[in-house]
This record gives C-alpha cells, sequence and structure tokens, in this order.
C-alpha cells in the first residue's frame, strides 16, 4: 500500500505493530461464519488479519485518499466490502440484518460518539473490541469509589460489560502518539431494568455536575427537587447524606431515578 501520511482532521494514528494487530483481532473471537463492522480501515492493519479469517466483513473508512489502495488490496476478496463513509452515520441494517461483532482503534474526539452508537444498537452487537486512549478506557471501564467513575462508566456499564485487557504503548503506532491506548472488550449485558432512561440520564449527570459537591447539593440544583425530599430518599436507601456521587454504584442510581422525578 502506497504511502498516507495520517490526518490531523480525522485524528489518524495508524497500528503498526503485528504483534499487537494479532492480538487484538484474537479478542473479537472470530469464526468464519462471523459478520465483522469495522470502524475505520486506515491501512488495513486490522482487516488483512480478519479477512483472512474467511469472516464476513464491512470496513468504514470516512478518509477517502486510503478508499483506493483499500481497494486494490481487498477488492478481489468476496468477503470484504470496503464502504466510504462516517461509520457514526450507519444503519448496520442496512448491510447486514443479524448480530455482528465490532472493531475499531478509535481517535478520542470520536469515542463517545461510538459508544452512543454501540448503546443505541447494543441488541445487535455480540461482541466489541474497541482500543482508545488509555485515559478515556479507564473512565469507561473503571468501578464506583475511583476518581475515574463517571456518567461515562456508568451508561456503558448499565449495558454492556467491559473489560480493559491490555495497554498499549505509544511505539506500536505510526505516528507515536504523545499517550498510550487501551483495547477494551464489549459484551452486551441485560443486568439492569431502567424504566425512564431519560431521568436516569438527568439523575446521573447532575449528580457529577460538581464532583467535589455531596451528592444533595447537586441534586437540589435540578428543579422540582428540593433539599428534604432529596435527604428522605437517601435515608430510605441507606446512603450517608454526606456521600459523593463517585460513592454510588449503578443500582444505586437506577434506585434514584425511580424515586426523585424533577421537573
Amino acid at each position: 500500500m502506497s504511502q498516507h501520511y495520517p490526518k490531523k482532521r480525522y485524528s489518524q494514528v495508524f497500528l503498526a505493530d503485528k504483534k499487537v494487530v494479532q492480538q487484538i483481532v484474537e479478542l473479537l473471537e472470530i469464526k468464519s461464519d462471523d459478520t465483522i463492522f469495522e470502524v475505520g480501515s486506515g491501512r488495513g492493519t486490522l482487516t488483512e488479519p480478519i479477512a483472512a479469517t474467511g469472516a464476513r466483513l464491512f470496513s468504514f473508512e470516512i478518509d477517502r485518499d486510503l478508499i483506493t489502495n483499500l481497494e486494490d488490496k481487498f477488492g478481489l476478496s468476496e468477503n470484504v466490502r470496503i464502504i466510504n463513509g462516517d461509520f457514526l452515520e450507519v444503519n448496520p441494517a442496512d448491510y447486514y440484518g443479524g448480530k455482528f461483532k465490532l472493531i475499531g482503534n478509535i481517535p478520542y474526539d470520536i469515542t463517545s460518539p461510538l459508544l452512543d452508537w454501540m448503546t443505541r444498537y447494543r441488541n445487535l452487537i455480540e461482541l466489541a473490541v474497541i482500543t482508545t486512549q488509555k485515559e478515556m478506557g479507564q473512565r469507561i471501564s473503571s468501578g464506583p469509589g475511583t476518581k475515574n467513575w463517571a456518567p461515562i462508566s456508568i451508561f456503558c456499564q448499565s449495558v454492556f460489560e467491559i473489560k480493559s485487557v491490555m495497554t498499549i504503548p505509544p511505539k506500536a503506532f505510526f505516528p507515536p502518539p504523545k499517550i498510550f491506548s487501551s483495547t477494551l472488550v464489549f459484551r452486551p449485558v441485560e443486568k439492569y431494568i431502567i424504566e425512564n432512561k431519560t431521568n436516569f440520564e438527568k439523575i446521573v449527570r447532575q449528580s457529577f455536575l460538581f464532583r467535589r459537591k455531596i451528592l444533595i447539593n447537586n441534586l437540589t440544583l435540578l428543579p422540582g427537587l428540593d433539599k428534604k425530599g432529596i435527604e428522605k430518599t437517601m435515608v430510605e436507601m441507606g446512603l450517608d447524606l454526606n456521600c459523593r456521587a463517585e460513592q454510588l454504584s449503578i443500582e444505586d442510581f437506577i434506585s434514584l431515578s425511580k424515586r426523585l422525578k424533577p421537573e
């Protein structure tokens, strides 16, 4: 494949370490009858070993300048389709009607939108292997009581079991970024029942609005909630009235969102 220098506007860095690539691909647990969606074909570094498994692969690349080389490399592969487009705008049903596996080396600035996409289509995702900035990976996969526990952790873990399985050094990429990366494995779960998703998200976001404030002080800023009512609810739930948001579990937030009804 001819030289293509990464573009800043796409935050491109390309995996270059073949050993790391193989380790990431193995995490997908690919079977020959699987269907894979790849977020960002890049230079085809992940595309190539996936294609070799015989699995059906839809590989999406937003950078038009990469498409010709990708088509030259994979155009004769019956199981590979290279698509020029923004993956965040993809409706998977337009390409495949069943469940699929997802893989991608994701720029930091599209990680949150991709997680929203994954949540929206979680019933179609069998397994996802996502590599992103280590700091973001820690926020996504951390648990309650840690400094990285945040709304994004809660929203993701309410629908996925998430494990951080690899830390990747900058030298594994071209050009080498200034940060380490993490590879996460996502598996959909039906562990939690959230009756009112909008209210749940509102309560969670408000709880973390000012991390140094105790939970009550953040929640009282929501229209329709008063301090006495919040205190009563917390006592009934067995929560410390001086606790902060990072001390609450997903179950706690679900319970709060059932009991508290802001305007």
